[in-house]
């Protein structure tokens, strides 16, 4: 049997942090979806930029500057770009072509204006790399793969067809550290980017009175602040930056509750249940909107407390200040999202790329 040879090209780039040896480092959705399997299959991968030759068709060119035009497989992740639709089609046509998989993690036309990749994907605005693009290119893909149960259903009902395979977000374990018990004031935390959100940190906007204290882990300058999107002053929230994967899971997770807000908009419905996970797996208990996937979370996996009204958010966050309670709680999640570990993302990834050949 040939070994399977699996190239990865995503834009799921981090523009602001690149790894100790100075190549770049791949954002959350291609870190999560992509990235931390790779040790975890057995088939050889590679990744980098997605390359068209008129010859060769698509190869992966890797941070060192070597083509790979010997893929099996190529697993997209979020090209809207017009010339690749025209480059697919073409290569479409060939005989011995690679396997295309698309992999989606985000519903992309539900994005609240307020979100900065609204403006960024839309036709109107950028002719170039679109929504519109990115449709086509997904339709014209052999095969697709999903986070959620609601991008699932999206895309059975657009393709006609399916070829539509669930692989749920998971962590890898191993990689975080432990939240020691605090016994003093507990803080309560948010993990993540403000630059792109569809205005949930403004959902718990003024539920916090001066007794609470704050940390964001995630800032980057120049972005929106945490404290103003909750409405809380700004030297009640300490923060620290956004790290690289590897250290994202030991570092950011700095605080003793987490919150996981997220408004009712569509773009949110499909999203995953990546940071409560996360939060289980760093042994932070927390609280989080009732939105399609948390409450998923919830009741097939008993892990997290959910919350809709102020009342409920601090009733949950106030109750968690108790040391006995918050201990027992982060016990239970943790013990529970090893269901979770990212080993059996890769096993049912590797089981739909062998399932194609």
């Amino acid at each position: 049997m040939t070994p399977i040879k699996v190239g990865i090209g995503s834009t799921d780039w981090s523009r602001t942090i690149v790894d100790r040896t100075g190549a770049p480092i791949p954002g959350g959705s291609g870190w999560v979806r992509l990235q931390q399997l790779r040790p975890h299959v057995k088939f050889e991968t590679v990744t980098g930029l997605l390359i068209y030759h008129d010859k060769k068709g698509f190869g992966i060119a890797d941070y060192y500057g070597k083509v790979h035009f010997n893929c099996q497989v190529i697993v997209m992740q979020r090209l809207m770009f017009g010339d690749l639709v025209r480059s697919m089609t073409e290569v479409l046509s060939r005989p011995n072509r690679p396997l295309i998989v698309n992999d989606v993690d985000d519903w992309y036309w539900g994005l609240d204006p307020a979100n900065a990749a609204y403006t960024l994907t839309r036709p109107e605005k950028n002719k170039d790399e679109n929504i519109d693009h990115y449709k086509e290119i997904i339709r014209l893909s052999d095969a697709v793969t999903v986070s959620t149960p609601f991008l699932k259903d999206k895309m059975e009902n657009w393709l006609g067809h399916t070829n539509v395979h669930m692989v749920e977000n998971c962590v890898t374990m191993t990689d975080f550290n432990r939240r020691r018990l605090n016994l003093k004031k507990a803080v309560v935390g948010w993990v993540g980017s403000t630059a792109h959100r569809s205005r949930d940190l403004e959902e718990l906007h003024g539920f916090f009175s001066g007794s609470y204290k704050f940390h964001h882990s995630g800032h980057i300058h120049g972005a929106p602040l945490f404290s103003d999107a909750i409405g809380v002053d700004r030297n009640r929230v300490t923060k620290s930056p956004m790290h690289p994967p590897k250290q994202y899971a030991q570092l950011s997770f700095c605080f003793d509750i987490g919150i996981a807000p997220l408004s009712d908009k569509p773009f949110n419905h499909a999203k995953s249940w990546i940071k409560a996970i996360e939060y289980a797996a760093a042994g932070v208990p927390f609280v989080a909107s009732r939105a399609p996937e948390y409450t998923r979370l919830h009741e097939e996996y008993g892990i997290g407390r959910l919350a809709t009204t102020k009342d409920e958010w601090l009733g949950h966050i106030d109750e968690l200040k108790n040391p006995a309670v918050r201990s027992a709680e982060a016990q239970r999640n943790l013990q529970l999202v090893k269901q979770l570990d990212v080993k059996r993302m890769a096993s049912q990834w590797q089981t739909i790329i062998e399932g194609l050949l």
